[in-house]
């Protein structure tokens, strides 16, 4: 038998990701980050208090400190890793992954440049996102996500149905709508750069709709659960058993 010990700061066990979240109220829909039943294994979340959407959309200065000891909190607890629920948190990633010693994939950003490596260098890369206002080359210049591939970019802040629902807060989220706009922002990309590589998905909300996307534009689709999925896999190894 193993001899387990207590973690002070632990008030349950066995989560395998902790999950920052923004402060926010927006609805998580199975699939969405935010949605513990997205994922086969455990997580918990951690609220940046005072961090809202609009103010990381807006890179506001002055919530580093603020979002290490929220990282630090969850692998207090005793977690594998530590993500969160904004593609534009890479803005703290090196922060965050200077502080700690597990594991630190805040951002969905951090598959560009690996995802890009498996196209040649002249085919374009589509990035949906949320904000497309503060999205930019640039950005991910600045934030060492940019790859070598031209990249396209389509932003969901002002579709009637994501701009309610997420940027305003609403209250209530029509999946269907939702969908329909991801769509329809990937199907737009594609008509522009028909030799498009593959799309990734920046938004934490957007996950559910990978698989519809996926079927209109027959193209490779990344997003945030895909990029959790592959840190725990090297983080939570199984063992294999079969027939030799």
């Amino acid at each position: 038998m193993a001899v387990y010990r207590t973690r002070p700061r632990a008030e349950s066990y066995g989560q395998a990701v902790g999950i920052l979240l923004l402060d926010g109220r927006a609805p998580f829909v199975p699939g969405d980050v935010g949605n513990a039943s997205s994922y086969d294994y455990p997580v918990v979340y951690k609220t940046v208090e005072g961090l809202t959407t609009l103010r990381c959309l807006a890179q506001e200065a002055g919530w580093e400190e603020k979002v290490v000891a929220a990282a630090r909190e969850l692998e207090d607890a005793g977690v594998r890793g530590i993500s969160s629920d904004c593609g534009f948190m890479i803005q703290y990633q090196p922060a965050v992954a200077a502080a700690l010693r597990i594991p630190v994939y805040l951002s969905s950003l951090l598959q560009l440049r690996t995802l890009a490596r498996f196209f040649a260098p002249d085919r374009p890369i589509g990035i949906v996102t949320a904000d497309s206002g503060n999205f930019s080359v640039d950005f991910l210049r600045r934030t060492g996500t940019l790859p070598p591939n031209p990249i396209v970019i389509r932003g969901l802040q002002d579709e009637p149905e994501f701009g309610s629902a997420i940027m305003r807060e609403s209250g209530t989220l029509d999946s269907d709508r939702i969908a329909g706009e991801a769509v329809a922002a990937c199907l737009a990309m594609q008509a522009e750069r028909p030799d498009l590589a593959a799309i990734l998905l920046e938004c934490s909300v957007l996950p559910p709709y990978a698989k519809c996307v996926q079927d209109a534009v027959g193209l490779p689709v990344f997003d945030f659960i895909s990029m959790i999925d592959y840190a725990v896999s090297g983080s939570l190894q199984r063992s294999y058993s079969g027939v030799y």
